[in-house]
């Protein structure tokens, strides 16, 4: 049974300001109350939510599974850009996406050598990764309703859980990723 995870993120005390123009509204405002845990946390959280200072705009090259080979020519992943929030426990990308050819920009992104894809929507969704929530206060919404587990980073552990349960998760990212293989998993397999 998966061992289920504390949130990869604590409040702090006292509001803080968050001088950083560049990040978007909803990452300054979760980062003015709360503090991922780190890259180099030590504990083994399925999420390892950055740090505020390790949140640092991303483009293509930066992607350590792509990024050593030009995008596509003419896919629009020439113009991808985000903020990495975090990575799994296997080391898989978590993004805060500004410009990619699958996704709204705010959606929240994963990108591995596991990952159950292709993520997103349309012709250019890459086979390794996965649209985890259309926003960044959804992904955390989502990431509390099923204790803190990112399913989408472990989905073969959603066996663990009720019928009903498994079949939230399924549509959830179903619907993000409508050719990925969450199209056809079902309950208890």
């Amino acid at each position: 049974m998966l061992k289920i995870d504390s949130k990869p993120f604590f409040e702090l005390a006292e509001p803080r300001s968050v001088d950083r123009a560049d990040l978007p509204e909803d990452l300054r405002r979760f980062y003015t109350r709360h503090e991922g845990y780190g890259l180099e946390s030590s504990s083994d959280p399925i999420v390892r939510l950055c740090k505020l200072s390790e949140v640092q705009p991303i483009t293509w090259k930066d992607l350590h599974i792509f990024g050593a080979d030009k995008p596509p020519p003419g896919s629009g992943w020439e113009t991808f850009s985000g903020y990495r929030l975090g990575v799994s426990s296997f080391f898989d990308e978590i993004v805060y996406v500004r410009s990619a050819p699958v996704c709204k920009a705010g959606s929240i992104f994963t990108i591995g050598v596991d990952v159950a894809g292709p993520g997103g929507d349309g012709p250019e969704a890459l086979e390794f990764s996965l649209v985890l929530a259309p926003s960044f206060d959804a992904w955390i919404e989502h990431l509390q309703k099923t204790n803190w587990t990112e399913y989408g980073l472990v989905p073969g552990s959603r066996g663990d859980l009720p019928a009903a349960e498994q079949r939230s998760i399924i549509e959830h990212y179903k619907a993000l990723n409508p050719r990925s293989f969450w199209k056809d998993a079902e309950p208890g397999k």
